[in-house]
């Protein structure tokens, strides 16, 4: 009986241990949205390449998030020596981590990106799209019958958005839409590569007229 209790304390602190490991999409590296500091930053990740006030692009979600982000209104600090990333910017509102994005280097599909941070994630699907009739439907959400050469899948939790922009125009993708692959269906998973991810906190987002609905 001892014995039975002394494994299942180690099998539960083991995945105790993984849980924490796991990639939370409010953070990365140590680094959590809305908490942690520029100076936190740079003792985590060493000194900076770049330093300065910049804005922040969100494409293609501008209209879910204040019109001022493209504003220098944000501290940008930029690294380059961060393994599996090209690039890796991180951009402070009021002394706090707002955005978090990262230009990917290693290999990453964006089917993954539901299991590794455990939140569903979907194509973004334009009014047009839609009305044109070049989506199609599988489990009552819409999807492209083909997917662009770059296209963005998107993940909403508590605090936080995941934007993640994905390449779809390697020759194997091309060679794909040619021959009607099933690969570019509805609910066959995301085609192509990720080549960035943001992490954007949610205090960032449009409250225009909430006053209004209060």
């Amino acid at each position: 009986m001892q014995r039975y209790m002394f494994t299942m304390l180690v099998l539960s602190l083991i995945g105790f241990g993984m849980a924490q490991d796991a990639a939370k999409p409010n953070r990365w590296r140590g680094l959590t949205l809305d908490e942690a500091s520029a100076e936190e930053a740079i003792q985590t990740l060493g000194k900076p390449a770049n330093d300065k006030q910049d804005g922040v692009g969100v494409h293609p979600l501008q209209r879910w998030f204040r019109p001022d982000l493209t504003k220098k209104i944000f501290r940008r600090l930029s690294f380059k020596e961060v393994e599996g990333f090209s690039h890796v910017d991180l951009y402070f509102l009021d002394g706090k981590l707002a955005v978090v994005q990262l230009q990917v280097k290693a290999e990453l599909r964006p089917t993954a990106l539901g299991n590794i941070y455990d939140l569903e994630f979907q194509p973004m699907m334009s009014g047009l799209e839609e009305s044109t009739g070049v989506i199609e439907r599988h489990e009552g959400k819409a999807y492209p019958k083909s997917f662009p050469d770059f296209y963005n899948v998107v993940a909403v939790a508590p605090g936080v958005v995941v934007n993640a922009y994905v390449s779809n125009s390697s020759v194997g993708a091309i060679l794909a839409k040619s021959l009607g692959s099933g690969i570019n269906t509805a609910g066959g998973g995301f085609p192509g590569k990720v080549t960035a991810i943001q992490l954007i906190s949610r205090r960032l987002e449009n409250r225009a007229g909430a006053d209004l609905l209060k």
